[in-house]
């Protein structure tokens, strides 16, 4: 009972990973979008994962615009790590499935 979910869990547990931090990222951009206040608690614990999962992207695209900023760049973390989890589940699945 437990050896076919069992050969599933790597691949699983990567892309639920990818997945929290894909939804953290959108959080951030969600919240710089509606202007949401800076000093609140939430805010600001998501504005700290969100600023360290997309570290490599900061600045990638630089508009004038600070929340086209926030979009582009934190966007464009978002769906590296889905396409990066996605693929990765796909590769552990077949390797273990």
């Amino acid at each position: 009972m437990a050896g076919a979910g069992g050969k599933r869990a790597a691949g699983d547990l990567v892309f639920v990973a990818a997945a929290v931090i894909a939804i953290i990222l959108v959080g951030y951009i969600v919240f710089v979008l509606i202007g949401a206040n800076g000093q609140n608690d939430i805010v600001k614990t998501d504005s700290d994962w969100a600023g360290f999962f997309a570290t490599w992207f900061k600045d990638l695209f630089t508009p004038k615009s600070p929340k086209l900023n926030v979009f582009l760049n934190y966007g464009l973390a978002t769906l590296v790590y889905l396409a990066v989890g996605g693929v990765s589940r796909r590769v552990l699945n077949d390797a273990f499935g």
